[in-house]
């Protein structure tokens, strides 16, 4: 069966988040006299959630793991403020996602990240009216790895069966659930141990993967 849509991950895929993610946290943390993070450690934890990440940052301070909340609560709150800041589209997703839809691909996005986020960070880059479907990790009583999520965007896209593109074990999992195709992108964030069916190291190669062909270009 051909496939006919492609379901992109953001964090890590789409979007270069990490420093903006860092900046967040960080104005959280300093509000409140505890150690910074910086991007290295903050990368570990961008496919686990915000939080994985606050907690991993009052552990960092030896602070009390009582304030996550509140932590957590201040950290989207900066966030949300300014959700582009220190944020950049991967060399190649945008031109990507232009020759899909010229296509005729369906295309969505899968992320946890909330939507006030989600939709800032699009407008920002200028990518809120790339895909035919935003699904983020608030909208639905489930997220990836569940594969609810996956399959709730490919149907939203207009789409029937799909292709997903991912950096996380959480965007495998989903995949593998579901019974759909998954690639992964080298330069994401926790590519450590996955194995996904294809990997590409740019965008520049999406098209050109033997998996991707095959399964939704057919020949070129």
């Amino acid at each position: 069966m051909k496939l006919d849509t492609v379901v992109f991950d953001l964090d890590g895929t789409v979007v270069d988040t990490v420093s903006g993610i860092t900046h967040a946290v960080n104005t959280a943390l300093r509000a409140r006299g505890l150690t910074e993070l910086v991007d290295d450690e903050t990368r570990q934890y961008v496919g686990l959630g915000g939080q994985a990440l606050v907690s991993a940052a009052l552990e960092k301070s030896g602070a009390s793991l009582d304030l996550a909340t509140e932590v957590q609560e201040a950290y989207l709150t900066a966030y949300a403020a300014d959700p582009g800041h220190l944020a950049a589209a991967y060399p190649g997703a945008e031109e990507l996602l232009k020759r899909l839809r010229a296509r005729g691909v369906r295309l969505a996005l899968c992320t946890n990240k909330s939507g006030r986020i989600t939709g800032g960070m699009l407008a920002a880059l200028g990518l809120d009216e790339a895909f035919d479907a935003v699904v983020s990790g608030d909208e639905l009583p489930y997220r990836k790895p569940d594969p609810r999520h996956l399959l709730d965007s490919v149907r939203l896209a207009g789409g029937t069966a799909a292709l997903m593109v991912g950096d996380s074990i959480s965007d495998v999992r989903a995949a593998r659930a579901a019974g759909a195709p998954v690639v992964c992108v080298s330069f994401g964030y926790g590519i450590q141990g996955l194995e996904p069916d294809s990997w590409i190291d740019a965008f520049d190669d999406f098209e050109s993967d033997v998996l991707v062909r095959e399964a939704l270009l057919g020949d070129l």
